[in-house]
């Protein structure tokens, strides 16, 4: 019985250890995650980085709205890179809630960094009020081997 035991330990830590190494590049992923705060809202978004091909996966979206003044707020990703400056469609967080979560994926061809606005939106004209921008999240691998 002790050494079924010390078979399946010692399989299971083997496994551990061979798996990454024959996953390769088409698995390879790291994340980075930045957040926007005020009194009116909160968002954040935690970027699953992936070459290979190269994809923004996943993308974890969080936005709050934490006032009831007459606004809706919004929540959208920017991308820059070989398919230059890019602004993705906006999210809002629905009527009637204080928060919402979204979980997506992006593939785009080589992105360079990205960052996000959380932006206040009237809720009767539609119209952007105001954004604040998150940190610039840098593209955690380095393409100049690639």
């Amino acid at each position: 019985m002790r050494l079924k035991s010390s078979l399946v330990v010692t399989a299971a830590a083997l496994a551990a250890i061979v798996t990454p190494l024959l996953a390769g590049p088409a698995a390879a992923a790291s994340g980075t995650e930045a957040t926007v705060s005020t009194n009116w809202y909160y968002g954040r978004m935690v970027i699953g980085w992936k070459i290979n091909p190269y994809r923004l996966d996943p993308i974890q979206i969080t936005a709050q709205d934490r006032a009831t003044d007459g606004y809706v707020i919004g929540i959208r990703l920017i991308t820059n890179g070989e398919a230059g400056h890019k602004v993705w469609k906006m999210r809002t967080v629905p009527s009637g809630q204080t928060t919402a979560s979204w979980t997506t994926y992006l593939e785009a061809g080589w992105i360079d960094n990205a960052y996000f606005e959380v932006c206040k939106i009237g809720a009767s004209s539609g119209a952007i009020a105001s954004c604040e921008a998150s940190t610039v999240m840098i593209n955690p691998f380095d393409d100049s081997s690639m």
